[in-house]
């Protein structure tokens, strides 16, 4: 029995359109192996993307000394300068943190003793404001502040190692970046290669110029900060500063960690009185200073994010690396961002994401 000639053919599944339902799948399934690969590939991807952005930061100088010294002998100065600083900054926090172990019990005694102190005040003054659990409650937290120096000393004994492979990525990323304007014009015509040698130019100079202008306000925060704590005799000022430089890439979060840790070690460290005051408001001042006239000169509002576009980004990469991956989430988010913004295709969701 033949078909009627007009009655339209069965449709072969292949041929058939994605339903709603097979494309939410579909996206889940990639979201899910995207976020497995991440979460796998850290150890190795999280020292590249470091890298990565060292190696725009130092492009500029690298182009410089070019024209002085041969490339191989630029990469070779910029790359060690780079691993030395890596590596002896990374061993100056290290041996920062084993001193901060050392004085621990002496910080611990003398926060419960604060608490015990506080204690007696507050039960002379109205009895009923505090129980017995308070003092014990003080003593269970300075414990716990004992036991989160092992993790502690253990991260900062990763992050010595890491900044050697750092330096590693480093060396070939600055060979890679001096060679890929000839390979692109060995591999394509010569006026497709102009054109994409003039769109990759302006998205490194984006890129350059937010991470040249984060890493100098982070830097002018740093030695204002340890500038501070020197003169008012607080311990550890160097791990202060670098805690400060690193934490300024983590917005909101980052400025309230990079103020208390300090404030409160220069309360239990120094004796009561006025230098601990002036700590807290010194410290307030720098960062207050920082974040309304320091960073806005610099970085400007080109590369502003939306503030939900920063916490979304925080909350996705300190899920995904923890305290690494904060570190990495904005300047991630702005390299994402400004390369979108060269793309038509794209240029709308690098709109979305800025918070102009």
């Amino acid at each position: 029995m033949t078909s009627p000639p007009n009655a339209p053919e069965p449709s072969s599944p292949a041929g058939r359109p994605a339903t709603p339902f097979a494309t939410a799948a579909a996206v889940l399934v990639i979201a899910a192996l995207s976020w497995y690969m991440l979460k796998e590939l850290g150890p190795v991807l999280r020292p590249l993307l470091i890298a990565t952005i060292l190696a725009y930061v130092l492009l500029p100088y690298h182009s410089r000394l070019r024209e002085r010294v041969t490339a191989p002998v630029s990469i070779i100065l910029l790359a060690g300068l780079s691993v030395a600083l890596l590596v002896g900054l990374a061993l100056a926090v290290y041996l920062s943190v084993l001193g901060l172990n050392e004085e621990l019990p002496r910080l611990k005694l003398r926060f419960v003793t604060f608490i015990h102190q506080f204690h007696e005040i507050v039960r002379q003054i109205s009895p009923r404001l505090l129980d017995e659990s308070a003092g014990t409650a003080g003593e269970q937290v300075a414990g716990l502040a004992t036991q989160a120096a092992v993790p502690v000393l253990n991260a900062a004994a990763s992050a010595l190692l890491e900044a050697g492979v750092v330096g590693l990525y480093l060396v070939f990323l600055l060979l890679e970046a001096s060679r890929f304007p000839d390979r692109v014009r060995l591999a394509y015509a010569p006026q497709r290669a102009d054109e994409i040698l003039h769109l990759a130019g302006q998205v490194n100079a984006a890129i350059v110029s937010y991470l040249k202008a984060k890493v100098r306000s982070s830097l002018i925060l740093a030695l204002a900060v340890g500038t501070v704590l020197v003169a008012l005799g607080v311990k550890f000022a160097f791990l202060w500063a670098v805690l400060t430089f690193l934490c300024n890439f983590i917005p909101y979060l980052g400025s309230v960690t990079a103020y208390l840790l300090p404030v409160g070690f220069a309360f239990l460290q120094l004796d009561p009185g006025w230098q601990p005051i002036a700590v807290a408001v010194l410290l307030l001042a720098c960062q207050a200073a920082s974040a309304a006239f320091v960073e806005p000169m610099l970085l400007g509002k080109a590369v502003g994010l939306s503030p939900l576009v920063i916490l979304g980004s925080l909350a996705f990469w300190g899920l995904l690396w923890s305290i690494p991956g904060m570190f990495l989430a904005v300047p991630l988010t702005v390299v994402a961002m400004l390369v979108m913004n060269h793309f038509a295709s794209t240029r709308s969701v690098a709109k979305l994401l800025s918070g102009d």
